[in-house]
C-alpha cells in the first residue's frame, strides 16, 4: 500500500517547481511533478524586506502549480531561495539542556553577525552537526527575518497550503542526493540552478563550509566565484586537493559550465545525475534532463517530510 503523498515546493525568482512523492516499502516513488515560470517582477529574494511584490500573482501561481498534485493533504515542504535568509556555521562551547536553551545561545552568538537587524526580529532554527569530547558543538544555524518568513507562510496559506517544513535551496539540493549517492566522506558540492549558486564542503560527512550567491548564468562568473569563495579555505585545509568535487546544474547549456568548474579545481569534477531522473525510471511523469535537474531541490525538501 502506498503511503501518504508528500509535496515539495521550490520557490525561486524565475519560477516554481513542485513534486509529489510517496514511500512504498523502502523506496521513494515520484508520483507527480510540475513547473511554472514567474515574471521577474513577482518575487525578489532578499533578507531584509518581504520578497513578494505581487502577492495575488504569486498566490494564483501556487494554486495553478500545486492543484494537479494534491490529493487530500495540503501540508507542503518548501525550499526558499537562499538569499531570503542566511546560514551560519558556529562553534558553540556553552552547554545547553534543551532546544529552547540552544536557540537562545545561538541567538546571542548571532547578535554581532546581524548588525542591521535585532536578533529578536528573526526566526531561527539550528542543527547540531558535531559534538566533540570537550562538549563543543558545531552548529548550522538558519536565520530569516520574521517579516520575510511570515509573508511566505501567509501567502501559501492564502493559496490553501500549510508550510510544515521550510528549508533553503542549497540544503534541499544536498538532501536530494545524500540518500541516493555515496558522495564519500570528504567532498565538495557545487550547485548552479538558474541564478542560484552554492558551494557546500563536507569533511568526514560534516558540513564545514557553506557559501551561496546569486549569479548570472555565465560560466566565467562561476569560475570567479569559486576562486573568490575558496581562496582562504584552500590554504587552511591541506586535504583540499583530495576532496571529490560534484557539480549539479539545471542550465540548458552545461558544457561551458563544466569546463569552468573543472578549471577551478586541481581534481576532476563529476556531474551529478538528478535523482528525479532516476526516480522516473522510464515511467510517467517524464521530464527533460534540464527539467529533472531543476526539480532536485523540490524533491529534497519533499523527502524531509517523509524523513520526519
Amino acid at each position: 500500500m502506498p503511503g501518504r503523498t508528500c509535496l515539495g515546493l521550490e520557490i525561486r525568482q524565475q519560477g516554481l517547481r513542485a513534486v509529489a512523492v510517496q514511500r512504498r516499502g523502502k523506496n521513494i516513488v515520484l508520483v507527480g511533478g510540475q513547473t511554472l515560470s514567474l515574471a521577474e517582477t513577482v518575487l525578489q529574494p532578499g533578507f531584509r524586506e518581504p520578497n513578494i511584490s505581487q502577492p495575488d500573482l504569486f498566490i494564483d501561481a501556487v494554486k495553478e502549480l500545486m492543484s494537479p498534485l494534491v490529493k487530500r493533504d495540503t501540508r507542503i515542504a518548501v525550499a526558499l531561495p537562499d538569499r531570503s535568509g542566511q546560514l551560519f556555521l558556529l562553534d558553540i562551547e556553552t552547554p545547553f539542556k534543551n532546544r529552547a536553551e540552544g536557540v537562545e545561545i545561538v541567538r546571542w552568538r548571532l547578535k554581532d553577525l546581524l548588525p542591521d537587524k535585532s536578533t529578536s526580529q528573526v526566526a531561527l532554527d539550528f542543527q547540531v552537526l558535531e559534538e566533540k569530547e570537550s562538549g563543543q558543538k558545531r552548529i548550522l544555524a538558519a536565520v530569516m527575518t520574521q517579516d520575510v518568513l511570515s509573508q511566505y507562510e501567509s501567502l501559501l496559506d492564502q493559496a490553501g497550503y500549510a508550510a510544515s517544513v521550510v528549508d533553503f535551496h542549497s540544503l534541499a539540493l544536498y538532501n536530494a542526493y545524500r540518500t541516493k549517492i555515496d558522495l564519500g566522506r570528504d567532498f565538495i558540492m557545487i550547485g548552479a540552478d538558474g541564478c542560484q549558486f552554492s558551494i557546500l564542503i563536507f569533511v568526514n560527512r560534516i558540513l564545514s563550509f557553506c557559501r551561496v550567491r546569486q549569479i548570472s548564468q555565465d560560466p566565467r562568473q562561476v569560475f570567479q566565484e569559486i576562486n573568490r569563495s575558496l581562496v582562504n579555505y584552500r590554504n587552511e585545509q591541506p586535504a583540499f586537493s583530495r576532496q571529490s568535487v560534484y557539480l549539479h546544474s539545471d542550465w540548458q547549456d552545461r558544457e561551458e559550465l563544466f569546463v569552468a568548474v573543472n578549471a577551478a579545481f586541481d581534481q576532476d569534477v563529476q556531474w551529478l545525475v538528478s535523482p528525479v531522473s532516476k526516480l522516473m525510471n522510464g515511467h510517467q511523469p517524464a521530464f527533460t534532463g534540464a527539467e529533472a535537474n531543476g526539480m532536485a531541490a523540490a524533491l529534497g525538501v519533499a523527502e524531509r517530510m517523509i524523513q520526519r
